[in-house]
């Protein structure tokens, strides 16, 4: 039905419990979620304008894969353009889709350690600005709701969890 930059609308038929659905379908190149830590264990996080909802939000760095890329390849270099660091040691955390009921996209949640700034190269049309935060500041900041998208929630979580050990 459209075809955008990065994103696709489309309407499928598909048979379910013997009869034939029609559905409407977010077709998406996957994605890529970094949790960066800086040396000093704060973790950074961006404060980005978001037009979906009208406002600015606190989220971890993202970004989306370009066609054939390794998800790996796309953190780096996500990494770089929104926060102008560049990482010694990757690892994966998770891997999961953002919105299954009505999207394709698909998220690699990488964390990012061992960080030397570079200097950034944002594109164009990106408001942010970074908020680094002290474990103990991200998990109020999880308590008092200050992030409000699933895959910052959900990457912070995992690694309180890890750091934290509960």
């Amino acid at each position: 039905m459209y075809k955008g930059r990065f994103m696709d609308f489309v309407v499928r038929e598909y048979e379910g419990n013997g009869k034939v659905k029609v559905r409407q379908l977010v077709k998406h190149p996957g994605a890529v979620v970094m949790l960066p830590v800086l040396p000093d264990g704060r973790i950074i996080y961006e404060r980005q304008y978001r037009f979906a909802v009208g406002d600015y939000i606190y989220e971890l760095p993202a970004g989306t894969l370009e066609p054939g890329e390794d998800p790996l390849e796309t953190a780096k270099r996500e990494l770089i353009e929104e926060t102008g660091y560049e990482a010694e040691r990757w690892r994966k955390l998770a891997e999961f889709y953002l919105a299954p009921g009505y999207s394709t996209e698909y998220m690699h949640l990488y964390v990012a350690e061992g960080l030397t700034f570079v200097g950034e190269n944002r594109d164009e049309d990106e408001d942010i600005t970074l908020h680094p935060m002290t474990v103990e500041e991200a998990e109020r900041a999880i308590e008092e709701n200050l992030f409000r998208d699933a895959k910052t929630i959900l990457g912070t979580l995992m690694y309180l969890k890890e750091v934290k050990g509960c």
